[in-house]
């Protein structure tokens, strides 16, 4: 079936259809949500909230839009909700994993290269920068970028769902590349 006879059915009252379009998409939810907080526990926080919401709001939905373009719109405001709560209640201070007691030692195991300690750490700290440097761009660049980049959507659905012309999404998208060039040159070791 396709998401959007799930979702009518799930208007119908097929619970059985709801959970289908949540295993079909919670990931690409979580990932949203964690690109656009730059923060992976918010992101499945929000994920949790995106889908309440989509359950609570199946009435809202036409069929004339995309499942996915209604799905994403839901999440992009759930998510900067998320976000401009969390500046108002202050930021916490993640414990990065494995610190939050420092009598252990290192464990030395061997593996294929891509496991290499080393590497892991300069994998992560690539990741980390990018994901400070997502979180400078202006809302309007980050979401057209996290949905383009990030998702795979193409210009015209992200254009749906940020409600701006396709050409306004590439050019933010290229703008956002642009300025995260620039962020990652800056924070660069």
């Amino acid at each position: 079936m396709t998401d959007e006879e799930l979702m009518a059915a799930f208007r119908g009252g097929d619970r059985d259809a709801f959970e289908a379009l949540f295993d079909r998409h919670h990931l690409k939810v979580i990932r949203f949500a964690a690109r656009m907080t730059g923060d992976p526990g918010r992101g499945e926080e929000a994920a949790q909230e995106i889908f309440l919401r989509i359950a609570r709001a199946a009435a809202t939905w036409e069929p004339t839009a995309r499942f996915t373009t209604w799905m994403y719109t839901i999440a992009r405001r759930t998510t900067l909700n998320l976000i401009r709560d969390g500046r108002e209640a202050g930021t916490a201070v993640p414990i990065p994993p494995g610190e939050e007691d420092g009598d252990g030692f290192p464990l030395h195991l061997s593996g294929p290269p891509a496991l290499e300690p080393d590497r892991i750490v300069s994998n992560n700290q690539l990741r980390e920068r990018l994901e400070v440097a997502l979180g400078e761009l202006a809302e309007g660049y980050r979401s057209a970028f996290v949905l383009a980049a990030g998702e795979g959507l193409s210009y015209l659905e992200v254009a749906e769902i940020l409600e701006i012309t396709p050409q306004a999404v590439k050019s933010r998208v290229f703008r956002a590349r642009e300025m995260l060039a620039s962020l990652l040159s800056e924070v660069a070791p």
